[in-house]
Formats: structure tokens, C-alpha cells, sequence
């Protein structure tokens, strides 16, 4: 007999299937079987829970209109249609995927910048994969990096035949190197007043940020550890990721040149 209630209908076709799922009965049978381990299969449960079909299915849909509605007034683009048909997809099979709403904010606002901007984009599914393996403090770091160094001023010309060329010296970056260990220190909530923290959790996450083609080591020496500072610039990538996650980043004009 035909259902005419929307409601009726969607029980009829997804609670079913989930009171049907053996990933759901075998996670309520283990409850029963080990009361005293409740508080983990309880973690278990709301993570099953996630991937049920409902689910998967309500955060698709907000997903889709949050899109929708970052980009409602936009006429045109510039963007590569392809490109961004596949970046759309990627970004809304990682968010059912993941029911992280930080990463589904940088999705969304990277998207809608991307198609926004004057210029065209390259690469913007490449963006959308890089920022579902970035963990807050990644994001945090990276951030750093933009604020300490990357100032207005750090590019000076310089006279070279035929004419002026802008130039960024090493020297500029490796100078802030004790700066830029204390803010990433601060940044991730370590203590810095005796100056004998550790510089490695923040060394080690720059390489992580080098390891996606987001950063890369000014290493003028070998470190000694595990008190040494470090030094690390924004590669053209992360310049371009923070950008269109809608940070204030100097000197774009130096990094990407037509």
C-alpha cells in the first residue's frame, strides 16, 4: 500500500534497514554481554550511529545547502568546471565521512572563495584532500607561519640587469627563528617563561606542514637538540590554502606573478 506520509515513507525505508544492521545488533548485543565495559561501547554506539544511513544522509543535505548558500549570489566564475565538480564531491564525501564541523567550515569557505576569486584556481580537489589530513594544530601552526613569517616589508628590491627584481633574503626568516618557536610554543598552549620547553611537538608539526607542500625548512645548521629554534616559510601552496580560507596574507603580489 502506497505511503502518502514523507515522513512514514523515510521511517519505512531507513530506520528499518537500521534496525536490520548487523553493525547495529552486534554493537547491542556486546552491551549486553559486558555491562561493565559500557562507557567504551557507548563511544562505539555514537560513532555507528554517524554511519547509519539517516545520518550520512541529514549531514549530505546540510552540506549541500551550506554550499549553496556560501556561493547563492555568485554569476559567474572563473573556475575550472571540472576541477571543481570534483572538489564539491570530495569535500562533501569527506564531511559525512568525518562529522568534523571545523574541517566542514574550511571546506565550504574554500570552496566559495575558489569560485569567487578574479583569478582561476588550480587545483582546488588537491586543496580539499590537503585540508581533510590537516589536524587543528596544523591549522594552528600554519597560521604562525603566515603571521611571523610573511610581513608587508619582507620583500626588498634589488638592481639586477635588466632592471629591479623583488627578492625575499633567508636572512630576513632565519633572524625571527627564536620568534617564531615561542608563538608556535604559545599557540599550542606550551609554556615558554623558563625557556626550556621543548621545541620539537613544533618542529615536528612544520614537518608535517612540509611534508603536504605547505612549508619548507630554512636550515642554516644542523639543530642541536631538543632546544634549538627552527625556521620554516610558507610554501606557495599553503600561501594559497590560507587565502582562500580567507586569511590576511601578505605579499601574494611576490608568490604569484602572472
Amino acid at each position: 500500500m502506497a505511503i502518502d506520509d514523507p515522513k512514514a515513507a523515510f521511517e519505512q525505508q531507513y530506520m528499518q534497514e537500521e534496525e536490520k544492521s548487523p553493525l547495529g545488533l552486534t554493537v547491542f548485543a556486546s552491551k549486553l554481554a559486558f555491562p561493565k565495559a559500557g562507557l567504551p561501547l557507548e563511544i562505539f554506539r555514537k560513532v555507528a550511529e554517524r554511519f547509519s544511513r539517516p545520518s550520512v544522509e541529514e549531514r549530505l543535505q546540510a552540506m549541500w545547502h551550506m554550499l549553496v548558500m556560501e556561493t547563492e549570489h555568485l554569476a559567474d566564475t572563473k573556475a575550472d568546471v571540472d576541477d571543481m565538480e570534483e572538489a564539491i564531491q570530495l569535500a562533501m564525501r569527506r564531511d559525512a565521512e568525518e562529522f568534523n564541523d571545523k574541517k566542514r567550515a574550511r571546506y565550504v569557505k574554500l570552496i566559495g572563495n575558489a569560485l569567487r576569486s578574479e583569478k582561476q584556481i588550480q587545483d582546488v580537489a588537491t586543496l580539499i584532500q590537503t585540508i581533510e589530513q590537516l589536524n587543528e594544530s596544523d591549522v594552528t601552526v600554519l597560521k604562525v607561519l603566515n603571521r611571523v613569517m610573511n610581513r608587508d616589508g619582507d620583500w626588498r628590491p634589488q638592481t639586477m640587469p635588466p632592471g629591479q627584481i623583488m627578492k625575499l633574503h633567508p636572512q630576513t626568516l632565519i633572524a625571527r627563528a627564536q620568534e617564531l618557536t615561542v608563538q608556535i610554543a604559545l599557540a599550542l598552549g606550551q609554556k615558554t617563561e623558563k625557556n626550556t620547553y621543548t621545541r620539537e611537538v613544533g618542529y615536528g608539526i612544520c614537518n608535517r606542514l612540509q611534508g603536504f607542500g605547505l612549508a619548507h625548512e630554512i636550515q642554516p645548521s644542523p639543530r642541536e637538540l631538543p632546544l634549538t629554534n627552527y625556521s620554516f616559510r610558507l610554501s606557495t601552496q599553503g600561501i594559497r590554502l590560507l587565502e582562500l580560507l580567507g586569511e590576511n596574507v601578505a605579499n601574494l603580489e611576490y608568490y604569484f606573478k602572472d
